[in-house]
């Protein structure tokens, strides 16, 4: 998604806004307060490295939503940072054997008032858009429009059926 946010900004007119989120299935017994524990202890690692010196804006939220499906979102003002929080969040994840419970990373973009969500679907290492125009509502053909813009630089989803709406994101 890195090298991808560049085209998307420039053929596109996605601007990232620095808000990504993890979601998952449930996890066993305490582990999800652990992740939220872990994933802060790591934005504190990369802020004292980073550039911009300690407290240079990553934040971590958790949010259940009304499925029952957990999420850590983390946003910050450096998109390549946040990225590379939620990555490695992942990769933790994946290291103990919890893979199977990652389901998605979302990626959230502005285009003008628009919200744009590109969606990264674990199972399937491939990636997707959602543009929800409201109530259980979303843009079909700008989702059409974005994926075939983005082929280039992403392993986008070629079964529309897998494109899942993933409806009230806390991202």
């Amino acid at each position: 998604m890195s090298t991808a946010t560049v085209g998307l900004q420039a053929a596109a007119d996605l601007t990232p806004t620095g808000r990504i989120g993890i979601v998952f299935k449930q996890l066993p017994p305490g582990r999800f307060q652990q992740v939220h524990q872990d994933a802060i202890a790591l934005i504190q690692v990369q802020d004292q490295s980073g550039a911009e010196g300690p407290g240079d804006g990553l934040r971590v939220e958790d949010h259940t939503d009304e499925l029952g499906f957990d999420w850590l979102i983390v946003t910050g003002a450096d998109f390549q940072g946040v990225l590379a929080a939620i990555h490695s969040v992942a990769q933790g994840l994946l290291d103990e054997g919890l893979g199977d419970n990652l389901l998605a990373a979302v990626f959230r973009f502005q285009q003008g008032s628009q919200r744009v969500y590109w969606i990264y679907g674990y199972k399937q290492a491939t990636f997707y858009p959602f543009v929800p125009t409201g109530d259980h509502q979303r843009d079909n053909s700008s989702e059409l429009r974005l994926a075939a813009l983005a082929k280039a630089e992403l392993p986008v989803e070629p079964q529309l059926e897998r494109w899942f709406a993933l409806w009230g994101v806390p991202v």
